[in-house]
This record gives structure tokens, C-alpha cells and sequence, in this order.
């Protein structure tokens, strides 16, 4: 049996994922989990929780997967992406790693103020008051606190050498003309990092990769023949 462990970003959630998970459901017979962690199912809860929870909680997913299946992928979108290497750095079963919009750069604190403030004056615009992708975003900026994104931080800080170890098929995908300049930095430490054979996906323009909208949907099936292909892949070091 394959099995493939989705894990989503930093103050998101599984429905971050379950566009990508679905869809592997729906042409596989994997088994494809994709839980919550811990802190996650109520932003308020993160008060209550470390990166360190995070770890062990998809830890102890991970191992169970291996007992039980005979071969294992991992997907991580975001912060999940910095778990998901953590999770091939330490256990060289896991057969294949992909990963989605990774998240290695520390967000700076003072950033974070930034936005914050920046959230709630835009609060006063009516037309962004009706936005939903803005009451996400302003929802986030007001409850999770500088003291979480502490634990943000942590888990970089902790998972970023690990890339220089994962050796097993790695698949990276990324935004084209991404406006955050970090996340294009996260792909070339990637690219310069793992010493792994390697697979680039470009989605072109400035959409969200998560987004079920025509340019993401052209992500599941890259990444179902990523997974699913058993001849060498190209190394693009």
C-alpha cells in the first residue's frame, strides 16, 4: 500500500492541502492523510503549543504510516514544507518529498507589526471588509501574536540544515512572478541546497499554488507523476 502525508502551512489548516489531496484520491488507491496540528484547529490554541508539538505530532504520524505501508510520500505546503524535509531528513524510508511554496525564511518581526497594523486600517475599507481571501488574512494578523510566530521561526531555524541531507527525489513548486521576493529565495537555497535529484514546477503568474483555479489544477497532476514515476529524475543543480 502507498500512502502520502500532507501536511499544511502555519496558521492554516488541512483544507489548505485537500485540493492536492483529493485530487490524489481520486486517481489513486493510496491512502492520503492530511491532519490537523496541533494548535491549528482553533488559532488561539497556538498559545498552548511549541514547534516542538509540531514535530512530534506528524513524528508519530509518520512512523505509523511506515509500519503500515510499504512506501510513503510526504507533501508539505509552507511551514508544512519545513516539517515535511525535517520529517525525509530523519527517516530515509519516506520515499519521495514534495514540496509546495515552502516557507524558509523567518518572518521578521517588525514585518509582522507592519502587516498587522497595515490589516486593520485596511479593515476600514469596505470593499476589503467583503473580501474573504482579506478576512482570512486579517483574522490571522490579529490572533496570531508575535509570541507564535516565535515558534515560526523556531521550526526554520531547526529544518533549514536539514535540506543538505535529503538525499531521495525532491518536487519544488513555486509561483512565477511571485511578488514575495523570500519565497524566491526559499526555492534557490532549495535548488542550491539538497543534494537530491530534483524536479522544478513553475506555475505561471502570480496565483496562489493552493488555489483550485485552472493555473494551480495544472500542479496535481505534475505532482501525481512526480510521485508515481520510477525513472531517474532530472537534476536541475
Amino acid at each position: 500500500m502507498v500512502a502520502c502525508l500532507c501536511i499544511h502551512g502555519f496558521t492554516g489548516s488541512p483544507s489548505e492541502v485537500k485540493p492536492l489531496a483529493d485530487y490524489l484520491r481520486e486517481h489513486t488507491d493510496w491512502d492520503v492523510l492530511a491532519p490537523t496540528l496541533p494548535g491549528h484547529d482553533h488559532l488561539r490554541h497556538l498559545k498552548n503549543v511549541t514547534y516542538k508539538d509540531w514535530i512530534v505530532f506528524v513524528d508519530s504520524i509518520l512512523s505509523q504510516m511506515l509500519k503500515e505501508d510499504d512506501e510513503v510520500y510526504i507533501i508539505g505546503f509552507s511551514m508544512g514544507g519545513l516539517l515535511a524535509g525535517w520529517l525525509a531528513r530523519h527517516y530515509p524510508e519516506v520515499k519521495k518529498l514534495v514540496l509546495l511554496d515552502i516557507a524558509l525564511n523567518a518572518i521578521e518581526r517588525p514585518q509582522v507589526v507592519g502587516n498587522s497594523k497595515q490589516a486593520i486600517n485596511e479593515a476600514k475599507e469596505i470593499t476589503l471588509k467583503n473580501n474573504p481571501m482579506f478576512k482570512r488574512n486579517q483574522k490571522k494578523a490579529i490572533e496570531v501574536s508575535l509570541t507564535f510566530t516565535l515558534q515560526f521561526e523556531k521550526m526554520v531555524a531547526l529544518a533549514k540544515p536539514a535540506f543538505e541531507h535529503i538525499e531521495i527525489p525532491t518536487f519544488i513548486a513555486q509561483e512565477n512572478a511571485n511578488p514575495k521576493a523570500s519565497t524566491e529565495k526559499s526555492v534557490q537555497f532549495l535548488l542550491e541546497s539538497i543534494p537530491g535529484p530534483k524536479e522544478l514546477f513553475v506555475l505561471e503568474g502570480p496565483k496562489q499554488i493552493i488555489s483550485p483555479d485552472e493555473q494551480a489544477n495544472k500542479l496535481y497532476p505534475a505532482v501525481l507523476t512526480f510521485l508515481q514515476k520510477d525513472v531517474a529524475i532530472l537534476n536541475v543543480n
